[in-house]
């Protein structure tokens, strides 16, 4: 099993459309089965593969992620974490192997008693521990982080075994990654998830800025670029709301938009792959 934090500094960057991509993605061409987890206090995941009235029951029941939390690091309190798992999750007909644990907009308050009762060992450990457990149910997980390095997505990003990083190709979103560069080298001893790469997202296509942006990021071999950018387009806008009736992947993920997030899939996959065989490989002798 391997998990992924997925999360740029910046705000806007389609980063909660690529996660569902590539996990409905990972199902339907490469049958790995998902736990998506919503780590974000908008929920905008949790809205895109969720109906609105199930998620509030969740809420109300504290059948969520900060649920689990509240339970686990501010109770001392040991949970069955599958019970908070939405299952079988995609407006994808006939499609299968998706988990979602949904999100909870009172995010911020369990993060502000974590950091005000000094709790942040005990949620990595219970991070942690989740990790260790979703190998026994599924391939991959995926962990839609918020902006910013907070408290729950530090967890995340120490925890997880490797970080993708979507950018838009800004100003703004592209100066998000010296700041994941900088947090990154503070603490080194209390780990951190290896750098998988970056997605450039929400390419204009006719947009001779973009394009220059771009070049610039692929010229930098530490950021590791996936080769496929992914386009601005209405059908990914589509993509990320939630189809009244079953719809088809292709139907979904249709034109260029859905060729390149099938590519940036096939070369993640590719990637993990070469790192699994990598870390097989006996070490040469000094």
């Amino acid at each position: 099993m391997t998990s992924i934090a997925i999360m740029n500094a910046k705000g806007g960057v389609g980063k909660s459309t690529l996660t569902m991509a590539i996990a409905e993605t990972l199902a339907e061409h490469h049958e790995r089965s998902s736990l998506i987890i919503d780590a974000d206090g908008q929920m905008s995941i949790s809205l895109m593969m969720a109906r609105g009235g199930l998620l509030s029951e969740r809420r109300e029941a504290r059948l969520t992620l900060v649920g689990l939390f509240l339970r686990e690091v501010l109770e001392d309190t040991r949970t069955d974490w599958p019970h908070y798992v939405l299952r079988d999750i995609s407006d994808i007909d006939e499609i299968g192997g998706l988990y979602l644990l949904p999100g909870d907009m009172d995010l911020p308050l369990l993060e502000r008693e974590v950091a005000v009762t000094n709790k942040f060992a005990a949620m990595r450990a219970s991070a942690r521990a989740l990790l260790a457990s979703a190998a026994n149910y599924v391939d991959v997980v995926l962990v839609d982080c918020a902006p910013g390095i907070s408290v729950m997505t530090e967890t995340w990003l120490r925890e997880c075994d490797f970080h993708l990083i979507p950018v838009k190709p800004d100003f703004l979103a592209v100066s998000g990654l010296e700041y994941v560069r900088r947090f990154r080298s503070r603490n080194p001893e209390m780990g951190f998830a290896e750098h998988l790469g970056i997605v450039i997202n929400m390419l204009e296509p006719m947009s001779e800025g973009d394009r220059v942006m771009m070049e610039h990021l692929h010229a930098d071999k530490d950021l590791k670029c996936f080769e496929t950018p992914i386009p601005l387009s209405n059908q990914m806008q589509r993509a990320a709301l939630l189809a009244a009736e079953p719809r088809s992947y292709i139907a979904k993920y249709a034109g260029d938009a859905g060729r390149a997030v099938r590519a940036v899939t096939d070369e993640l996959v590719a990637r993990l792959e070469h790192h699994a065989a990598s870390s097989m490989e006996p070490s040469s002798a000094a």
